[in-house]
């Protein structure tokens, strides 16, 4: 049984076709299936997700195998307000800087 979350890692599976997606059960957990852009999302063992992206990618259903970063994202959004704060007044600081060029380049072209 698992005990913490981050034993186990996401891997994208991109098909020819969705016919095959059964036999992505002997790998993992299929999350889920795209039918419309005939993709999976397979959840495996992290310390088997080399040796399971190696053979899928042999698999002659398979197009491309991919890892998936939704366990790398994080997970509390705790600060990220004051990050955006800061960010929209350096931004604001870098347009009035350029207002501010553009008028003396202007009023320059003037004299």
């Amino acid at each position: 049984m698992l005990t913490s979350e981050h034993e186990r890692t996401g891997i994208v599976v991109w098909v020819y076709t969705t016919k095959y997606i059964n036999k992505l059960k002997r790998y993992g957990l299929v999350h889920y299936i795209s039918k419309k852009m005939n993709y999976a999302i397979v959840y495996v063992d992290k310390k088997d997700k080399d040796s399971v992206q190696a053979s899928l990618a042999k698999q002659h259903f398979v197009r491309k195998v991919e890892e998936c970063y939704q366990c790398d994202l994080p997970k509390t959004y705790e600060g990220i307000l004051d990050e955006v704060k800061v960010l929209a007044k350096q931004r604001k600081k870098e347009e009035e800087s350029k207002e501010i060029s553009i008028f003396n380049q202007l009023s320059s072209n003037w004299n």
